[in-house]
């Protein structure tokens, strides 16, 4: 069934088009930058190796405070210098413990007494990356190590780890898990519930769309969720336990997370904005894949490290947050009636809140383990904007719900319609001076009472169907129609009616009896019942713009304004499936005396679909 919309949501739609031409550009780049991170992700994995060399066999928990530290220059080291760290284990150790401490972005060597026992250093002439990711350097200590040396070896990866120093634990492996993984459980429970409250997202955004074609934005909401969760479920302390043979990888992927992880925020807060705004929204979204995308080049032509340019990535998470801000006060002024905004305009500030706290902590601490504010505000904002998002679409459903009811209603009353204007066109006296003209043919000329039962069973099966078509019918079977019924009604008015027909085009479809009722008009008004003979003449023609379809009689002509009145079914329902299903118009001219003219007009592109 086709069904036609208002003028003004067709030019909202085109002007939706029109304004939304950044969309495919911002998915292009993302797609790029998405990609480009996933081989970079893979290529530092497979050629970043680390070389780990533990020389002792797995055989309680305390400081180590009493510790010596040298600083030499070495030239032949990332940074210029390497530092020593050297103490003694507790003179007895009653059972086997562990020596552990936690390293960012450092090279690491121990020494127990002249034996080199552990090593965490890039290997391979073709890594990629100076970094070593974050690790646990564990290593196992036996009774008769009592009183042996332990010297550490420590050479930073990057020069903004210069001064950071290294806390040495020594006591059993699973109280050091215990004592991590109760640290960092706040920061573990709050990104595996942003992964899972992504997750539900997505999957009824996917459900959305699939069923309902819509959900873009929640889709890009859940995507956020979940590069949030797993950016700081990656960088918490007690991630390399699960993860040892994976830092690099680790790493990069927290910092990818952290870098593109602003462009579906972005595109999700865009169903909050109008097309203006959309495009600055956008415009961030492209610029951002392209920093991200230089960041990536610069990283695989070991140029410089995602490491040394993440300040970068601060900045244009700064940029991206300022943007979103300044978007939510300049409409929320701007249109105070927007439900939308006004819903959203609060939680950005918590978000900047979040970050700018974060940002700082990071900066003095030097990294990002056990900073919650930025998460536990993110995930605040998803959690209520995607309960805001979900009733927005429980609104989309109802008023889907309501246009529904109102389709099926109008679908009810065009097929009365249908069903109006076939009986209409089989009234009973119609039926019945027929059969009487086939009966009376039947004594005098049994070939010309074939001919008219042939013509008269077809008009009567295509009347028939007319109750079970839908939408619009090829020309050529509305015009056999016509030529049916003229056929019928030549036979009991053999001298009166002449029909001529001038067809420039006939590739075109229109609604189902459009054509017969106004040829029948012309008989019935113009010709036969004023007692005058004349022609009939219908005429199609293709303009640049419309299928024009033109019925003229010469006969009495009538008045227009009576054709008009409630009583006229038969114009009236002319009208309404032109209006309908083919957003066409129906213009009649007549002059008392000289004839009538039936003018039907349908656009071309509503006739092509």
């Amino acid at each position: 069934m086709y069904i036609m919309f208002s003028n003004k949501n067709k030019e909202q739609s085109k002007r939706g088009e029109r304004t939304n031409i950044l969309s495919p550009v911002v998915f292009a780049v993302v797609l790029i930058a998405a990609l480009v991170m996933t081989v970079t992700l893979v290529m530092l994995d497979v050629r970043s190796r680390v070389n780990v060399q533990q020389e002792r066999d797995d055989r309680d928990f305390y400081v180590v405070e009493d510790f010596s530290c040298i600083e030499t220059e070495a030239e032949d080291t990332p940074v210029g210098f390497r530092r020593y760290y050297t103490f003694y284990p507790e003179d007895t150790i009653k059972k086997d413990t562990y020596l552990a401490f936690y390293t960012v972005h450092q090279y690491v060597k121990v020494w127990l007494g002249e034996e080199m026992v552990y090593c965490l250093e890039p290997s391979g002439e073709n890594a990629l990356s100076k970094t070593v990711g974050s690790n646990w350097a564990l290593i196992p200590l036996y009774r008769e190590d009592a009183g042996k040396e332990i010297r550490v070896e420590i050479i930073p990866a990057y020069e903004s780890f210069r001064n950071r120093g290294v806390e040495f634990l020594v006591g059993s492996r699973l109280a050091i898990y215990k004592d991590r993984f109760g640290k960092d459980l706040p920061q573990l429970i709050l990104s595996v519930m942003a992964i899972f409250v992504g997750l539900v997202f997505v999957g009824v955004a996917g459900y959305n769309r699939i069923c309902r074609h819509r959900g873009k934005g929640m889709v890009a909401l859940g995507v956020f969720s979940i590069m949030t969760g797993i950016w700081r479920l990656t960088d918490t302390r007690f991630t390399p336990f699960i993860f040892p043979n994976h830092p690099v990888l680790m790493f990069y992927l927290s910092v990818s997370m952290l870098m593109l992880g602003m462009i579906p925020l972005m595109k999700w807060l865009e169903e909050y904005f109008t097309e203006k705004t959309k495009k600055v929204f956008d415009v961030y979204c492209i610029v951002s894949a392209l920093v991200c995308l230089i960041q990536l080049i610069c990283q695989l032509a070991q140029i410089a490290d995602i490491r040394e340019t993440l300040s970068i990535t601060h900045i244009m998470i700064g940029v991206g947050v300022v943007i979103a801000v300044a978007a939510m006060v300049y409409e929320r002024i701007k249109y105070p009636d927007n439900v939308r905004v006004k819903v959203g305009s609060k939680l950005p500030y918590i978000c900047v809140a979040g970050v700018v706290a974060d940002v700082c902590a990071f900066y003095v601490k030097g990294n990002s383990s056990g900073l919650l504010f930025s998460l536990a505000a993110f995930l605040l904002c998803i959690v209520i904007l995607g309960i805001s998002t979900l009733f927005h679409y429980s609104e989309q459903e109802l008023q889907l719900a309501e246009q529904e009811l109102q389709l099926a209603e109008q679908d009810r009353r065009l097929t009365d319609s249908r069903i109006k204007a076939m009986t209409s066109q089989i009234r009973s006296h119609f039926i019945f001076n027929v059969l009487a003209t086939i009966s009376s043919y039947c004594k005098t000329d049994p070939q010309m009472a074939d001919y008219a039962i042939v013509h008269f069973s077809r008009y009567l099966r295509k009347n028939i169907k007319i109750i079970e078509e839908e939408g619009m019918i090829n020309f050529d079977e509305e015009l056999e129609q016509v030529e049916d019924y003229i056929a019928l009604e030549q036979l009991r008015f053999p001298e009166q009616i002449t029909f001529e027909k001038k067809i420039g085009t006939s590739s075109f479809k229109l609604p189902p009896l459009t054509i017969q009722p106004l040829v029948e008009n012309a008989i019935k008004h113009g010709l036969v019942g004023k007692g005058r003979s004349g022609k009939i003449c219908l005429s199609t023609v293709r303009t640049d713009k419309a299928i024009v379809i033109t019925i003229e009689d010469n006969g009495a002509g009538f008045d227009t304004d009576a054709c008009m009145k409630p009583d006229s079914v038969g114009i009236r329902n002319v009208r309404y499936r032109l209006n309908v299903l083919a957003n066409g118009s129906l213009h009649i001219d007549s002059r008392p005396g000289e004839g009538t003219t039936a003018t039907i007009q349908m656009p071309i592109k509503e006739n092509v679909k």
